[in-house]
């Protein structure tokens, strides 16, 4: 079968082998992928700056947003059947079995020994067929995202953040938000802005792209309003937001969202961000941060929890804005030119996928 992969940490080494169908084994199941999305973290990999083979193999198959459907539920998996429409979670627990991993959360994992299907340890599913554990899998509602469910993956990582952000506040203080702040117009700051708007908040989005670009028209269809950084001076935002979502990986816009959010606010990043780059005032971030009792973390990954969330709000997305989801992919590719496939096609582009079926 076909396979799209790399040779971890060496850079032009993508490439597309044959090789052979996986053997599922004791409680595991095989699926037939439909689709694999495209992201940044695909593309710093094929770069050469991170990512580790499974042991035993030099290579990795690439591929951690996918959508698939059952092929052998194997013996273990009760509750799958042949033909469903699934979406593999991408993180597994550390062997070792630590406190977080053996309750269900390897997102927050205390040993930094988990594997990731497509980045470290596991392969991807990047191929026309490949395998996961049963309980990892989650069905996806109805047949109806069978063209978006691809999106599921990197909605959890909004679903993940914004739970976390409600659960922090929610401990600490009466919290009512009101006003979200989403920086950057990506395939997660889309899917955020969407689910904040879901969730009651009034949101901005801001990105750099015109007001007539498709990620400007995408964000003012879910009634968020859009904010052209090129035309606006975000020093001039006097709004002082409950939430900011800082997704652009830019480290001095991340530094600049401390400014936005208001006494008691809560920054959350989901940016991968480079790193040996000064700021310039930490002294003021940081007393900002204690008397204002700002709260700044990070999120990483999602558990299957935040799948079977995210499956739920991606049909109500859909249901709420029709096309939103389909217009935010921008390009079907085949797996038959790799290099193509993962090339940045434009500043337009939201989200590629590969389409194996």
């Amino acid at each position: 079968m076909k396979a799209i992969v790399v040779t971890p940490m060496r850079s032009g080494s993508l490439r597309i082998e044959d090789v052979p169908e996986p053997v599922p084994g004791v409680n595991q199941v095989l699926l037939e992928v439909l689709r694999v999305g495209v992201c940044g973290t695909d593309r710093d990999i094929i770069a050469g700056f991170y990512g580790q083979a499974p042991k035993g193999s030099d290579s990795l198959t690439l591929g951690h947003e996918s959508l698939c459907r059952v092929a052998e539920p194997g013996e273990a998996a009760d509750s799958l059947e042949r033909g469903q429409l699934v979406v593999p979670t991408v993180r597994r627990p550390c062997p070792e079995g630590c406190l977080n991993c053996r309750s269900g959360e390897s997102d927050f994992c205390l040993t930094g020994h988990y594997s990731e299907h497509g980045i470290k340890l596991l392969d991807g599913f990047a191929s026309q067929f490949a395998v996961s554990d049963s309980s990892f899998v989650v069905k996806m509602p109805d047949e109806s995202l069978s063209d978006v469910g691809v999106l599921l993956e990197p909605l959890t990582v909004v679903e993940k953040g914004l739970i976390q952000t409600f659960l922090i506040q929610n401990s600490r203080m009466k919290w009512k938000p009101q006003r979200a702040l989403v920086l950057g117009a990506g395939p997660v700051g889309l899917l955020a802005t969407a689910t904040l708007i879901l969730n009651g908040l009034m949101v901005d989005t801001v990105a750099t792209r015109s007001e007539d670009s498709l990620k400007a028209k995408l964000v003012m269809q879910t009634g968020a309003n859009y904010i052209n950084a090129k035309q606006t001076d975000l020093e001039t935002l006097d709004s002082k937001y409950d939430i900011v979502f800082e997704i652009t990986g830019s480290p001095s816009i991340a530094l600049e969202a401390q400014q936005f959010i208001g006494v008691n606010g809560v920054v959350c990043y989901l940016g991968i961000y480079r790193e040996k780059q000064e700021t310039e005032d930490a002294g003021r971030l940081f007393t900002d941060m204690v008397l204002g009792n700002k709260i700044h973390f990070g999120s990483v990954n999602a558990n299957r929890s935040y799948f079977e969330k995210g499956a739920k709000d991606l049909s109500d997305i859909r249901k709420k804005w029709p096309g939103f989801l389909e217009k935010m992919i921008t390009r079907i590719a085949s797996p038959d030119d790799p290099l193509a496939a993962y090339d940045l096609e434009s500043e337009e582009e939201i989200k590629s996928v590969i389409e194996f079926v």
